[in-house]
């Protein structure tokens, strides 16, 4: 459960006026599991510690003032500990997962500024039931922007079922998860991004499609272009997912297509068992094909803390050498496999 602060602002001491009132909360997620996998045949079965084996770790600050008739200033800071050995985000960005100031109203929706999700991530990451982390998530099988920084993002009120998002990624150089900026006029627009989502969400069934596209190179311009569309139902004793993804590089260098299909069953009153079933194809390269199998089951202790246990085992082609494992590669054609348990605890 979150908790939430109430954050009064003071008087200047110069000045007698006092600001209005900003509710700000304060929460996040640790997660560790305990790894056993093969990586290869060489070294066999390694046991490991591991962040994020459910969900992705994260401490965040966010807060909003109401500014009255309906609308509100928002602002979000996020970062991402590693639990498993105090380490602190990957990159050395200590706010590298969100960070954003905006406004929202009831009547027209919200407008953030700064690094955050793109379009197509959240509608990707809304039908993952794995939750992106973990061995288990076939989000490693696509190649798409988790977030954007130097951008601005509108995400539309949600209408009879129906909600829209757009973005636009400034391309700023130094800028992280995307391009940097040019030096000369004809390529001061490298790293630019847009990016477009819709959803249908109303009562058991969930469509939702994402798109994004970042320039890459200017002269002539060669564009990354992502499309990613995918469903979900509700049938209360099973949900059903499934999904279909295209990241595609100007010029052919990059294609990959990918799709899956999945299940949800809750068992033993509010446990679950999860099981899905992903493929890649690989268009650009001969014999580059994957294949994943994952399951996976959650036992919630509370509200709040969970203990679960996944299998996966990635199947690639001669020339594919897609990896299970944070941080670790392996050889071309190698199926790795692995398991992972372990404990997850929001706050």
């Amino acid at each position: 459960m979150q908790k939430k602060l109430l954050v009064l602002a003071v008087a200047s001491a110069m000045s007698a006026p006092v600001f209005a009132q900003s509710q700000v909360t304060v929460g996040g997620v640790v997660d560790v599991a305990i790894e056993s996998a093969k990586y290869s045949d060489a070294t066999g079965n390694l046991t490991r510690m591991v962040p994020s084996g459910n969900t992705t770790n994260r401490l965040f600050f966010k807060g909003s003032e109401d500014l009255g008739n309906g609308m509100k200033a928002n602002f979000h800071l996020e970062t991402q500990p590693g639990p498993d050995n105090g380490s602190s985000p990957a990159g050395g960005l200590f706010w590298g997962r969100t960070s954003t100031v905006g406004l929202s109203s009831n009547s027209w929706g919200t407008v953030n500024l700064g690094s955050q999700y793109t379009p197509w991530f959240s509608a990707r990451a809304a039908n993952d039931i794995f939750y992106t982390a973990g061995i288990g998530s076939n989000y490693g099988m696509e190649a798409g922007d988790t977030r954007m920084s130097n951008s601005i993002r509108y995400d539309s009120v949600k209408m009879n079922g129906f909600s829209f998002s757009a973005m636009y990624g400034m391309g700023e150089a130094g800028a992280a998860y995307q391009g940097q900026e040019g030096t000369t006029a004809a390529t001061k627009k490298v790293g630019t991004s847009a990016g477009l989502g819709a959803t249908y969400a109303n009562g058991p069934l969930a469509l939702r499609y994402g798109y994004d596209k970042q320039l890459i190179t200017s002269g002539p311009d060669v564009n990354m272009k992502r499309n990613h569309v995918n469903g979900s139902y509700d049938f209360k004793v099973v949900k059903a997912v499934a999904g279909w993804n295209s990241s595609k590089l100007d010029g052919g260098a990059t294609d990959l297509r990918s799709w899956y299909i999945g299940a949800v069953m809750p068992v033993f009153g509010k446990d679950i068992i999860k099981a899905e079933y992903s493929r890649l194809n690989n268009k650009a390269v001969a014999s580059a094909d994957s294949k994943l199998v994952a399951l996976g089951y959650e036992h919630p202790m509370s509200k709040r803390t969970t203990v679960y246990a996944t299998y996966a085992k990635m199947d690639n082609d001669a020339a594919a050498a897609l990896s299970l494992f944070t941080g670790v590669a392996i050889a071309a054609g190698y199926d790795p496999s692995g398991f992972q348990f372990g404990l997850k605890h929001s706050f």
